[in-house]
């Protein structure tokens, strides 16, 4: 009996260490396929490259005006607001007037008694009003007598003021900076608001001085806010400054093409982009770093190839490639960090 039954136990046991082994050659399959690591590749070849500027800078007006009031006084009516559109001698605000007007009759009034004073005075010494040919100092004379001088200075000045009580556009553009409201007492010389040309809306950055002899005036700039990702704006640069400050820099001034949705003192990035030849190119993440040494994989026959490469330019996007790769190879550009030579992938 106990014969029959070791054969039996012993056929079990193989048959166990078969289905064990079966499991763990399924289970080294899986893991030689998961090692294989997935990648996007790209071809090396040889392209316009652009050296490439980066700065960041503000957008400024080109054209603006700054609004005063030019007379004491309580606003009474505002007729703008900001963002809006105005044009040119348009009204954009004024003060209660009911008191400069008073003072503007009375001081019209007194001009009139004290024209008519000087002319007495003139006929009392035997001169015709209107004649050309009173002498400079008999008339000045009865001017200063009369006290037409004193007010007809005090006529201006209180006309001056009954003008400006009332502010207009000095030119075309969009309202800015108003914080003041009807009611509100105002003093002579206080601001107002400031009125924006948006149609010359520039951009002003910086560059380093290395970097001067890629930018003139001319110069194609790309700009781009940080409130509107994925969308830029053209301009062209209008003006170098001739002068390095301190720290190295130096400030440059472009215009800006089709200005919609850009406002004043915006934070920007410029970039400013200059033609060097054709160079052997790969995307800037196909590059990187092996023991401090710039590595690019080249895929082959389903394996990642470790190359060593020298580069030398490099814009936001591409990087020039002088040696270890060549025209047409199919380099790694997404997957790459882990990689090890003759690594294998799928793409």
């Amino acid at each position: 009996m106990k014969d029959r039954i070791m054969p039996i136990a012993l056929a079990a046991m193989l048959a166990a260490c078969n289905s064990q082994t079966s499991v763990d050659d399924e289970k080294q399959q899986n893991l030689l396929v998961e090692d294989r690591q997935q990648v996007k590749i790209e071809v090396a070849r040889t392209m316009r490259f652009d050296k490439e500027i980066v700065s960041n800078g503000k957008i400024v007006a080109g054209r603006y005006a700054d609004v005063y009031w030019e007379v004491d006084g309580t606003i009474s009516d505002v007729y703008t607001s900001n963002g809006r559109y105005i044009q040119k001698g348009a009204d954009i605000a004024r003060l209660d007037s009911y008191k400069l007007a008073l003072s503007f009759e009375s001081a019209e009034a007194s001009l009139e008694r004290s024209r008519l004073s000087m002319y007495e005075t003139l006929i009392g010494q035997g001169y015709s009003p209107d004649s050309t040919n009173i002498p400079e100092s008999i008339r000045h004379l009865a001017e200063v007598k009369s006290g037409f001088l004193e007010s007809q200075a005090n006529y201006n000045t209180v006309k001056y003021d009954y003008e400006h009580s009332r502010l207009t556009a000095p030119i075309s553009g969009v309202v800015a900076n108003l914080t003041d409201k009807p009611s509100n007492r105002v003093n002579r010389g206080s601001a107002f608001c400031r009125i924006i040309d948006q149609s010359a809306l520039c951009a002003e950055f910086t560059i380093i001085e290395t970097e001067l002899s890629m930018v003139s005036v001319g110069s194609d700039v790309e700009i781009t806010t940080y409130s509107a990702p994925g969308k830029s704006w053209r301009g062209r640069v209008t003006e170098v400054n001739p002068y390095v400050e301190n720290n190295g820099m130096v400030r440059v001034k472009a215009s800006v093409e089709k200005c919609t949705d850009l406002y004043e003192g915006m934070n920007i990035s410029v970039k400013i982009r200059r033609d060097v030849g054709e160079r052997l190119s790969v995307p800037k993440s196909a590059v990187v770093l092996r023991s401090n040494r710039q590595v690019v994989f080249v895929a082959r026959n389903g394996l990642a190839e470790w190359c060593y490469v020298e580069t030398s330019l490099e814009n936001s996007n591409m990087i020039a490639i002088e040696s270890g790769i060549n025209e047409g190879d199919s380099v790694v550009v997404s997957g790459n960090s882990f990689l090890a030579h003759n690594s294998e992938i799928i793409y």
